[in-house]
Order: C-alpha cells, then sequence, then structure tokens
C-alpha cells in the first residue's frame, strides 16, 4: 500500500511540474534596427586634389522575427529562428567636381543561435549570447548627384557637351553583386519581460550584433572608396511570447 501511494505522489508531482515548466517557447518579435559604420569616413589617393571621399552616418532600418525557445531549466533556454532585417546609413560621397548625397541599404535573412539565461525568479531580465548565419537578400544605393558643372567651362565658348550635363541626377542602383552572399558574427542580447497573461508575455528587449567577416567582394569597391566593410548593428524591439 505504501508503494501505491508513494507512486501516486511522485505521478501528481511530476504532473504539476510539467504544468508549470513549458519545454518550447514561440516568440513573433518586431523592431528598428540601427546600424553602426565600420568606418566613419574612407578616403582614397588623398594626395590627388579632388580624391574620392565618402562619408557614413548611423540609419535607421527595420527587422521582423520568429524566434522559438527550448527551455532546459526555469533559467537556461536554447533561442534560434528566422530573421529578416534591413539595415541602412545615410552617406556623403564626393569626386572631384561631384557630390552625392543619399543611403544605403542591405537585407538579410537572419539565423541566430543564441544561450539566454534569466538572471532570478524574482527578476524578470534575462541576457543572451551567441552567433548567427545571415545570407543577403538585396543591395541597393540611392540618391541625388550634384555636379558641379561650371568647373568644366574652360574659355569664353561653352562646350555643348558640358552644357547637355544634368547638374543634379537621381540614382538608384543595385549593388548586390558588390556584397558576399552571406555574413557570420556574434549576438549579445538584454530583455524584460512583462507578463500579459498566464501564457502570454510580453518582451522588450535590445541585441547587438557584431559581424566578423569583410562582407565586400575583392574585384569590385562600394560607394567609390569602401574595400573593406563589416556589418555592425542594434536592434531594439518589441514581442510577444507564447
Amino acid at each position: 500500500m505504501k508503494y501505491i501511494i508513494l507512486i501516486t505522489g511522485i505521478i501528481a508531482v511530476t504532473n504539476l511540474f510539467g504544468q508549470e515548466f513549458k519545454k518550447i517557447d514561440y516568440q513573433v518579435d518586431f523592431g528598428t534596427t540601427f546600424s553602426i559604420p565600420y568606418k566613419k569616413t574612407i578616403e582614397i589617393w588623398t594626395n590627388i586634389e579632388g580624391h574620392p571621399k565618402t562619408d557614413y552616418s548611423s540609419g535607421f532600418g527595420y527587422f521582423f522575427e520568429f524566434m522559438i525557445s527550448y527551455n532546459i531549466n526555469t533559467n537556461l533556454a536554447i533561442i534560434s529562428g528566422l530573421n529578416y532585417n534591413l539595415n541602412k546609413f545615410e552617406i556623403y560621397d564626393k569626386i572631384g567636381l561631384t557630390e552625392s548625397k543619399g543611403d544605403l541599404t542591405s537585407s538579410y535573412l537572419h539565423l541566430p543561435i543564441l544561450i539566454n539565461y534569466s538572471v532570478s525568479d524574482k527578476l524578470p531580465i534575462s541576457i543572451s549570447a551567441g552567433t548567427y548565419l545571415e545570407f543577403l537578400i538585396n543591395a541597393r544605393e540611392k540618391g541625388t548627384s550634384y555636379i558641379d558643372t561650371a568647373g568644366f567651362v574652360f574659355g569664353d565658348v561653352p562646350d555643348p557637351v558640358i552644357v547637355a550635363i544634368e547638374p543634379v541626377q537621381d540614382y538608384n542602383n543595385d549593388i548586390k553583386k558588390n556584397y558576399k552572399d552571406f555574413d557570420f558574427g556574434l549576438s549579445v542580447q538584454l530583455d524584460y519581460k512583462l507578463t500579459l497573461s498566464d501564457r502570454l508575455l510580453c518582451v522588450v528587449f535590445s541585441r547587438f550584433n557584431y559581424g566578423l567577416l569583410d562582407v565586400i567582394t575583392n574585384d569590385i569597391q562600394v560607394n567609390s572608396s569602401a574595400s573593406k566593410w563589416k556589418n555592425y548593428n542594434l536592434l531594439i524591439g518589441i514581442g510577444l511570447k507564447l
């Protein structure tokens, strides 16, 4: 009789634990990306007047993702999923008598693998660290070029070829071939959970992605002067966790 009572007690405790502890969680997130330039200014042939010079500044893009958490215990989990992110830089480019202002965007399909650790059962804060692999979807340069056509005029008689040049020109170029097909790097994340119901959590988080690879192809230079580039970006998002 005592063994029956013991077994019954074990089964009851196991069922209770199974109800409170979920092995798998699902999460849908969205938010903004803040891209950090690998270099703020790149110049080449600096001994030549009017040499190529490009200034980069951070820009805001966006992302959305679907994540799955495998919970090892109440404090430790493995997180992975699928992320789409668009990164953006504002660029100012000057070569000779031509100035260009616009932006450079690149989009990736991003596959993260993170180890998540909850700091405390009482504090809804957790930290994650891991790695990622991402595949390039598209890359474009878009903006406006301003040409100082007055600088081309020599003598009193205007050259009809120079006169025909439009001083303001818009551009929208596909530069995907200038980038490698994939990138690899490290990620670290901090998140805060808000309980909405027994089965639903709101997660507010920030994640920093640190690219380890040079993503520019060896044979073509991007933006006139960049010959090496690594992707650094900060993601700030909000999500729902089931």
